[in-house]
C-alpha cells in the first residue's frame, strides 16, 4: 500500500488543531488531523462531538461542526511518537502507521503542573483535569466525600461542573495567598479587552457559593495522608489549622505547555522564570525555531485559554499556506493582520490571570519527604541536599539524583526540578535534559514496523 502523502498534518484535535485545520482547507490544502483520543475536542471541548452537553464554551459546538465538516482526514487513535524529514510516526491499536507531510502544525496542548505536597502519590490522589476528563469523557463523577485542594481557575470550574452534575465537593482547598489581588490588582485593567473572561471568572465563584461548597482560602501547608490509600487532608486556612476526611484529593496548580512531542524531534526550549515552566523557542509566534516546516499553536506555545488557541491556530494555518506556496504574500497579509490584532489585544487581560494564579504547590516550598520524582522515588530533600553540595544544573542533578531517569522521561518533574533550582540557585542552567525518540512509550513489534533507521535528536552530553 503506498504511503499516504499530506499538504499538512496537524498533530492533535484541541481547539487549536480543529482551527488550523479549517484555515488550512479554506486555502485548498489536503490536511490529516492526528489525535490520540477518539474524539475530537482537546481537554477543554472533551467530546464536544459526541456527548451532547450543554455546558461547553458557546464558540465551542461550531468550531467542532466546522471541523467535522471542512474535509480535513481525522486520525483517530493516533499516538504521534516519531518524525524523519516528512514522515511522521504514529502508534494506532497497537501498530505503526506513517503518514508524509510536507508541513506540520504540532497543537498538542498543555498538561497539568506536578503538585508538590507530601502524599501526593497515595492512591486517591488524582488531578483536577483528571476528574474534568472523566466527566466530559464518559459522565463519571466521584462517589463518596472528595475535595479539591490548590490554585487556578480550573480548580473552580470543575467544582462546579461536577455539582452541576450531582457531585459536590466537601470542600475547596484554595492555596491563592491573600496577597495575590492586591499584587496583581495594577493589571486587573487589562480584564477590560476580555470582557466575557471576567463576567465568567465572577460567575464561577456565584456558582460556587449557590451550591454551598466550602472553601478554604489562604491554604498552604498541605499533607496528604493515608494507610493503603488517602483518608485525610490536612492543611493551614488563613493561619488556623484543618484536617478533612476525604476519601479523594484532587490537585491542581495550573498548567503547563505541553511540549514533549516538539522536544524530542529536535526544538530547544528556554525556561521562563516569571511563569515556571520552558517555554519553546520560536522564530515568529507560530513557526518553531530549528525545525524545518514545524509550526504550534495553542497551549502549548504559552497558556491562554481555549478560545485563544484557536486563534494561533488559526494563525499557525496561515503561516503554513504562505510559506508552503499557497497563498500569495499580499493575500496572506490581508487575512492575517485581524486575527493578529485580536490575539493582541485578547492577550492583555490574560496577565492579570498570570499573575494572580501564579503557581503555589512549587517544590521550593515542599517538606522534604515530599516526591519530586515518581518514577525514580527522589524526594524533594533528596534534590535540597544535592543543591546545598553544590551540583549546579538541571543535567547534573538528573546525573547525581536519577531525577528524569524514568519511564517518563522527565515528562513530570523536569519543570518541578528546574523550579527548585530557581528557587534555591537563581543562577544555575536550565538546560532542558532532551527527550530522546520515541517520544512516547512503544512496543519493541511497533518499532520495528517502523521499519525506519531514524535517529535520536538530542544529547545529555
Amino acid at each position: 500500500m503506498s504511503l499516504r502523502h499530506f499538504n499538512l498534518a496537524i498533530v492533535g484535535a484541541g481547539p487549536a488543531g480543529m482551527a488550523a485545520a479549517v484555515e488550512a482547507r479554506r486555502h485548498n490544502l489536503s490536511v490529516a488531523v492526528l489525535d490520540d483520543q477518539p474524539a475530537a475536542g482537546g481537554q477543554i471541548l472533551r467530546g464536544i462531538t459526541t456527548s451532547g452537553r450543554p455546558d461547553y464554551e458557546k464558540w465551542g459546538g461550531p468550531l467542532a461542526e466546522a471541523f467535522e465538516s471542512c474535509g480535513a482526514e481525522h486520525i483517530r487513535g493516533a499516538a504521534v511518537w516519531g518524525r524523519e524529514d516528512s514522515l511522521l510516526l504514529y502508534s494506532r491499536q497497537g501498530r505503526t502507521e506513517s503518514i508524509e507531510a510536507d508541513g506540520v502544525i504540532l497543537a498538542t496542548g498543555s498538561m497539568e503542573r506536578p503538585c508538590v505536597v507530601p502524599g501526593n502519590t497515595l492512591p486517591g490522589v488524582v488531578t483536577v483535569g483528571a476528574l474534568q476528563s472523566l466527566l466530559k469523557g464518559s459522565g463519571c463523577v466521584p462517589a463518596g466525600d472528595f475535595v479539591l485542594a490548590g490554585n487556578g481557575p480550573l480548580l473552580l470550574l470543575c467544582a462546579v461542573q461536577l455539582a452541576d452534575a450531582g457531585a459536590k465537593a466537601s470542600a475547596i482547598v484554595q492555596t491563592t495567598p491573600g496577597s495575590r489581588f492586591r499584587s496583581s490588582l495594577w493589571k486587573a485593567p487589562g480584564l477590560l479587552f476580555d470582557p466575557a473572561l471576567l463576567v465568567k471568572g465572577l460567575g464561577l465563584m456565584a456558582r460556587i457559593r449557590r451550591h454551598g461548597i466550602a472553601v478554604y482560602g489562604e491554604a498552604g501547608n498541605i499533607r496528604i495522608e493515608g494507610a493503603d490509600r488517602v483518608s485525610t487532608i490536612r492543611f493551614e486556612s488563613k493561619g488556623r489549622k484543618a484536617e478533612l476526611l476525604v476519601e479523594m484529593v484532587a490537585l491542581h496548580d495550573g498548567v503547563v505547555p505541553n511540549d514533549n512531542l516538539a522536544i524530542s524531534f529536535g526544538a530547544q526550549a528556554r525556561w521562563n522564570e516569571n511563569l515556571a515552566c520552558y517555554q519553546l523557542l520560536m522564530d515568529s509566534d507560530t513557526k518553531v525555531a530549528a525545525l524545518e516546516n514545524v509550526w504550534a499553536a495553542g497551549d502549548m506555545v504559552a497558556i491562554y485559554g481555549g478560545y485563544q488557541a484557536s486563534i494561533t491556530g488559526r494563525l499557525a494555518a496561515l503561516d503554513a499556506c504562505l510559506d508552503l506556496g499557497f497563498l500569495s504574500p499580499a493575500y496572506y497579509r490581508s487575512i492575517r493582520e485581524p486575527l493578529a490584532s485580536k490575539r493582541r489585544r485578547l492577550l492583555v487581560a490574560r496577565h492579570f490571570v498570570d499573575a494572580y494564579y501564579a503557581p503555589t504547590l512549587l517544590p521550593a516550598t515542599a517538606a522534604d519527604d515530599a516526591l519530586l520524582c515518581r518514577c525514580e522515588e527522589v524526594s524533594v530533600g533528596a534534590i535540597r541536599d544535592r543543591i546545598a553540595q553544590g551540583v549546579d544544573g538541571t543535567r547534573a542533578i538528573k546525573a547525581a539524583t536519577r531525577c528524569g531517569m524514568g519511564p517518563c522521561q522527565g515528562r513530570q518533574c523536569t519543570v518541578s526540578l528546574a523550579s527548585m533550582l530557581g528557587h534555591d540557585r537563581p543562577r544555575s542552567s536550565f538546560a532542558r535534559p532532551s527527550l530522546r525518540f520515541p517520544a512516547r512509550p512503544i512496543t519493541v513489534a511497533e518499532l520495528a514496523q517502523s521499519h525506519q533507521g531514524i535517529s535520536h535528536t538530542g544529547s545529555d552530553s
